[in-house]
């Protein structure tokens, strides 16, 4: 276990500094949240002038373009923002049917309530893998996300979880700060640590994964980890024989014996539900799987795992037809 510990909340303190190196120019937050607090309390209302503001933010035009819009526009919008709460999908709704775009709508609530909303910008939105079903729906998951980092780093507000994002996001993936040992020292610690920003990442990355057969996992994964995708298929490998096994006893009204891996295997080829070839072919699989686990020498090559999926794949689909012939399971 390592003893370092990555900390979201230092790259807040970054946060203008790597964007003005990086882009030259930042949208004047602090100028806007101040226009736009009277809006909560029912003080003013958000009308067109407001958006003409943020239209002439130089930092908001280098990144967003304004639609053109009408006063009578904003009518709709009249006191909604009073009191607003976190992740107020109406609110959310009646901007976004204003100004087509989430992330200038993201913006507007930021400007509004930084306490519980962030800009979404395609750098936060990868560096975290937001997924949802329209825009709407990814943003409000993007504010989940946000809180739950809120709540791990200590952060006083979601714009400043969104901020320190962004910052983090310009440092990974840009070469334009790897001379700078102070920003090395952050990408190296994020990095080398097992941290909730990546964990976010990982959840949402693998969710579309996780009904999928174990199988196509491996498969999904050999091209970018061919080791993992080995040790998934191993694992699949183990529990599918047991599970032939435990299928044969039942159907021969035998008690279900604790067979180690050999054994079961043998099992198999006694009871012709593999050849002599098919129990060698699971024989060197589960050989590879061993020295993946234990990192033994030599490791099977990238090559030689795609040929045990693509084999177990072929291998698996005999065995069931073989067991629905013979004990018609």
């Amino acid at each position: 276990m390592t003893n370092i510990r990555f900390d979201l909340k230092e790259l807040l303190g970054h946060f203008d500094d790597i964007g003005e190196k990086r882009w030259g120019i930042l949208i004047d937050h602090k100028k806007l949240e101040k226009i736009f607090a009277p809006f909560r309390k029912g003080v003013a209302e958000f009308s067109l002038r407001h958006l003409d503001l943020i239209r002439k933010d130089w930092g908001f035009i280098n990144f967003w373009k304004l639609p053109k819009l009408s006063e009578d526009d904003f009518v709709c919008l009249k006191g909604v923002f009073v009191d607003i709460g976190p992740r107020d999908e109406k609110v959310i709704d009646l901007l976004y049917d204003l100004v087509k775009n989430i992330e200038i709508v993201s913006c507007i609530l930021r400007f509004v309530d930084p306490g519980n909303y962030g800009i979404i910008s395609p750098p936060v939105e990868n560096i975290l893998c937001t997924r949802g079903k329209h825009q709407i729906e990814i943003y409000i998951n993007f504010l989940n996300e946000l809180e739950i980092l809120k709540e791990e780093f200590e952060f006083e507000r979601i714009a400043d979880v969104e901020m320190s994002l962004w910052a983090l996001a310009n440092l990974i993936n840009n070469d334009f700060f790897q001379n700078d040992p102070i920003f090395n020292e952050i990408i190296h610690t994020y990095e080398q640590t097992a941290n909730a920003v990546k964990k976010i990442m990982a959840d949402n990355s693998l969710e579309k994964l996780k009904n999928e057969k174990p199988l196509f996992k491996a498969e999904l994964f050999w091209t970018s980890d061919y080791e993992l995708a080995g040790i998934i298929a191993g694992r699949e490998l183990e529990l599918f024989t047991r599970e032939k096994c435990n299928a044969i006893s039942n159907k021969k009204n035998k008690p279900r014996k604790k067979y180690i891996f050999s054994e079961r295997v043998k099992q198999l080829k006694n009871n012709k539900i593999i050849s002599k070839e098919g129990k060698e072919l699971i024989d060197k699989w589960w050989e590879y799987r061993g020295k993946l686990v234990h990192d033994k020498e030599p490791k099977p090559s990238k090559n030689d795992v795609k040929k045990m999926i693509e084999g177990m794949s072929d291998l698996f689909r005999n065995i069931n037809d073989e067991m629905q012939k013979r004990f018609s399971i």
